[in-house]
């Protein structure tokens, strides 16, 4: 019996779950050749050797409206601590872990490439297969990631309320709404698309360009007196000319990350002489499974059988990942983790406005169709 590992890391998605059901419901296919493991709480389990075997006859069909990580998630750094490797080679080799998923976004994806060296490094035939999963849209390799659309939907969907909302009133607020995204405004970007439905931001700021806090200022200003409103959508990323977070916590996670958040209402604290409101859409993003994106669940899903039978092709060191072609039609491939480790990928500057204040409607002809269902 060869004997399948899946785990679950870093931030939730409304969608990860889905993956774990695309695999499990491919590898029941072969359940007679194949045994599976979860390691609970992404690499913890591996580290302190306890796995759970999970019974094949198990209806794990709740998962399909189910958010956050079930099997639970954690954010364990490999390139932070190279001793984990030995502990997880250890106990892969104790229970004869034939073919390891590792479900996650950028730093799951850094663990799994250490992992995929070490066992070549060793001579050890453990098959390593990425399942990609990050609402920031910035993994390379992909064209775009599962939990992102999901994650957009609810933004654009929360700025539109939000400045309909204004509307109600002859004189609203400065508005300041905060998105995740440390290095890429995918996510910011996205509220552009509510223009679809008739309103649209005001401004929207993203780390890709450079934030001038003195215009920035200004500009509220102005279109608040014209107007008597202004919603302002801003990345949790963006920086100033020196490449200095505009707003932080100042505390790092396992990984080196700088925690974000904060950044609203420091932005609304410069505007004293106004009526304003902070408002940081936080944990929903992420977590807002009733506005789940069907396009994004499907994909999710097929990418989950997806890694499945790629593993049954003994492939390894890959991501699993979803690709464009010339005519604009997706479709699902293998990318190395080689090529998905280059970095973080940013947000296309070509959406950004000659101001660099705003998104272009070009941002709408591309994506409209992906994130509005």
């Amino acid at each position: 019996m060869k004997k399948a590992l899946y785990l679950q890391a870093g931030g939730p998605t409304a969608v990860i779950n889905l993956s774990f059901l695309g695999l499990y419901d491919e590898l029941k296919k072969h359940k007679n050749e194949f045994e599976l493991f979860v390691s609970t709480y992404g690499l913890s389990s591996l580290i302190e050797d306890k796995l759970k075997k999970i019974d094949t006859s198990t209806n794990f069909d709740f998962l399909k409206e189910r958010n956050g990580a079930y099997f639970g998630s954690a954010r364990i750094s490999l390139k932070k601590n190279p001793e984990y490797l030995e502990k997880i080679e250890k106990t892969l080799l104790k229970r004869k872990i034939t073919h390891l998923f590792l479900n996650g976004g950028n730093d799951t994806m850094d663990s799994a490439s250490r992992l995929s060296s070490h066992f070549k490094k060793n001579n050890i035939d453990i098959k390593v297969i990425g399942i990609p999963k990050t609402i920031d849209n910035d993994l390379f390799g992909i064209d775009h990631t599962p939990g992102f659309a999901s994650a957009a939907k609810f933004i654009y969907s929360s700025t539109l309320s939000i400045i309909i909302d204004d509307l109600s009133y002859k004189k609203g607020r400065i508005n300041i709404i905060e998105t995740m995204g440390r290095d890429n405004g995918s996510l910011a970007a996205s509220s552009k698309l509510a223009k679809v439905f008739g309103y649209s931001p005001d401004y929207i700021y993203v780390p890709e360009a450079i934030f001038d806090i003195d215009k920035f200022i200004q500009k509220a200003k102005t279109t608040y007196e014209k107007k008597g409103h202004c919603n302002i959508v801003v990345a949790e990323g963006i920086k100033d000319k020196n490449n200095k977070l505009i707003s932080s916590l100042e505390t790092k996670d396992n990984f080196g990350n700088i925690q974000m958040g904060g950044l609203a209402n420091y932005l609304t604290s410069l505007f004293p002489e106004f009526k304003t409101r902070a408002i940081e859409l936080s944990l929903l993003q992420r977590a807002a499974f009733y506005l789940r994106n069907k396009n994004d669940c499907k994909e999710a899903y097929n990418l989950g059988k997806y890694a499945f039978k790629e593993g049954l092709k003994n492939k390894t060191d890959i991501m699993v990942a979803i690709k464009k072609d010339s005519l604009g039609r997706f479709y699902l491939a293998s990318t190395s983790l080689k090529e998905v480790n280059i970095g973080t990928k940013s947000l296309d500057i070509k959406y950004i406005t000659k101001e660099k204040d705003n998104i272009g409607d070009n941002f709408i002809k591309d994506y409209k169709d992906l994130i509005i269902d």
